[in-house]
């Protein structure tokens, strides 16, 4: 059998994109390497649709595949959708989430609560891009001090009987539809690869928060980027083998990680 071919499947904010600033320089040489060697690199994050395709344009990886939304949208090459919101959903879900924040008189706000221009201050980002982060179609972000509220726990079950999940990203909180998460997204996309050209992918997985441990166990080698904030949570098989926790941050330790899985060359590996 042919070896099977490398796929990059990689968060981006605080792993791809630094923390502060949202740059992607430092990733910049790695990614023209794979880019030549023509491996897939995927983004797969908690941002938008419209700000994952935009972020594609800039990077030249137009009709890649990608995952939004921590999941719960899975986009394969060339836009042909293999998971996605029917029509309403996010209405629905901020129905049951305006519902749950009354009935346990939580205190947190959302992007869709909120005008462009706070979305702007929270976040870093200018008002056009933060514009793209509140077009939402399956999700909703949540500014709330979790630590500092002793209802979290009452929270989380109150979603989970809407049928909603909970879960940290690196700066701030998601609620999305129960059982989408990266990884169940990851096999989709090694599914989709393997139906396509007939070979299962060897995957890497990068990222640097909570939102991302499912999508480092799901691929076959791991990197954790060095945050800024919480990391993800123990991951099913920490082998250091399997497993490269980086020095670096941000677009630096992206580099380096996939520089650790990919020496001497990315076509060795494919």
């Amino acid at each position: 059998m042919p070896p099977p071919d490398l796929m990059v499947v990689t968060d981006l904010d605080g792993t791809f994109l630094d923390h502060h600033d949202y740059s992607f320089d430092a990733a910049l040489p790695m990614l023209e390497r794979l880019r030549a060697d023509g491996v897939p690199v995927v983004f797969c994050s908690s941002k938008t649709r419209a700000e994952i395709t935009a972020l594609q344009r800039r990077t030249g990886l137009d009709g890649q595949a990608f995952v939004a939304e921590n999941g719960a949208i899975v986009v394969g090459r060339d836009g042909n959708v293999l998971a996605g919101p029917p029509d309403g959903e996010v209405a629905r879900l901020r129905a049951d989430l305006d519902r749950i924040r009354a009935d346990l008189d939580l205190h947190f706000a959302t992007f869709g609560g909120e005008t462009d221009a706070v979305v702007a201050a929270w976040t870093g980002l200018d008002v056009v891009a933060a514009a793209a982060a509140r077009q939402r179609e399956a999700s909703e972000v949540l500014f709330w001090h979790a630590e500092d509220d002793d209802r979290a726990e009452a929270f989380r079950r109150a979603l989970a009987a809407a049928g909603l999940d909970l879960v940290r990203g690196g700066r701030f909180w998601h609620v999305l539809p129960a059982g989408r998460d990266k990884g169940t997204a990851v096999r989709l996309l090694v599914a989709d690869h393997t139906r396509r050209t007939g070979t299962v992918p060897r995957t890497i997985g990068l990222g640097d928060g909570p939102n991302d441990t499912a999508l480092l166990d799901a691929v076959d080698l791991a990197v954790v980027v060095r945050g800024h904030g919480p990391a993800p949570g123990p991951l099913a098989d920490d082998r250091p083998e399997r497993v490269h926790r980086t020095t670096a941050p941000g677009p630096q330790g992206w580099a380096e990680g996939l520089t650790r899985f990919t020496t001497p060359s990315v076509r060795s590996h494919r």
